[in-house]
C-alpha cells in the first residue's frame, strides 16, 4: 500500500466517529434484511433456520468459524503477494475500527451474521437454485456476495471462496442458524483481532509508514 493511499484513508477513518461507523454498517445490514425479507416474502421461499438440530448446527458453526478464520489468518501472514495485499486491506480497516467498542463489535457481529446470511443463503442462494440449477445458485450468490464485499481482485476471490464454503454448508445442512453462526462468529473473531490484535496479522506498525 502506497503512503498517499494509506494517509488518505486515516484521514477519511479519523473523520467518522466510531459511533457513526457503527451506525452506517448498522444501516447497510438492516437495509440488506429488509430487501431479503420482502423478496422472500414475494417470492414464497421457507427459511428452515434450526434445520434438523440446532444444537448440531450452532456445533458445526462454530467449529467453521475458528477454522476458516485461522485459514484467513494464516494467508494474510503469509509472506507471499496474496499476504501483502490482505495486510495492506487489515492496515486500513485496523484504522477504521481502531475506536469501535467490544458492544458494538459483537452487535455487529450478530447483526452481520444474520442478515447477510439470510439474504445472501437463505433468499439469493435459493431463488438463483430454483430459477436455475443447484449449482448456478450457489455460484451465483457466492459471487454477488464477493462482490459487494470488493476491496481489490485478491479479496473478491477471497470472500468468493467464503462464500462458496458457506454455501455448500447450507445446501449440505439445510440450517441457516448454522451459516448464521459461522458467519456472526467469523466477524467476531475479525473484527476483534483487527480492532485490539492486529499485530495477529502480522502488521507492522506504525501503519501510516
Amino acid at each position: 500500500m502506497s503512503e498517499d493511499k494509506n494517509s488518505v484513508f486515516k484521514k477519511t477513518a479519523d473523520k467518522l466517529s466510531s459511533r457513526q461507523i457503527f451506525s452506517v454498517m448498522m444501516w447497510i445490514e438492516a437495509g440488506g434484511l429488509l430487501f431479503a425479507l420482502v423478496a422472500i416474502g414475494f417470492s414464497g421461499i421457507e427459511l428452515p433456520i434450526p434445520g434438523d438440530s440446532p444444537f448440531l448446527s450452532v456445533v458445526w458453526g462454530v467449529c467453521g468459524a475458528l477454522f476458516s478464520f485461522t485459514a484467513v489468518v494464516i494467508l494474510t501472514r503469509s509472506p507471499t503477494s496474496f499476504g501483502c495485499t490482505l495486510r495492506g486491506h487489515c492496515a486500513q480497516l485496523t484504522q477504521l475500527f481502531s475506536g469501535i467498542s467490544t458492544t458494538q463489535i459483537i452487535l455487529l457481529s450478530i447483526v452481520a451474521g444474520i442478515c447477510e446470511e439470510i439474504f445472501f443463503r437463505g433468499f439469493l442462494q435459493v431463488w438463483l437454485s430454483q430459477l436455475s440449477s443447484p449449482l448456478i445458485g450457489l455460484l451465483g450468490a457466492s459471487l454477488i456476495f464477493a462482490f459487494l464485499h470488493w476491496a481489490s481482485f485478491t479479496y473478491f476471490l477471497l470472500t468468493f471462496v467464503v462464500g462458496l464454503v458457506l454455501g455448500v454448508a447450507y445446501q449440505q445442512t439445510g440450517s441457516l442458524l448454522g451459516v448464521i453462526i459461522w458467519h456472526a462468529v467469523y466477524d467476531l473473531l475479525a473484527l476483534m483481532v483487527l480492532s485490539k490484535y492486529p499485530r495477529m496479522l502480522g502488521l507492522e506498525f506504525p501503519l501510516d509508514k
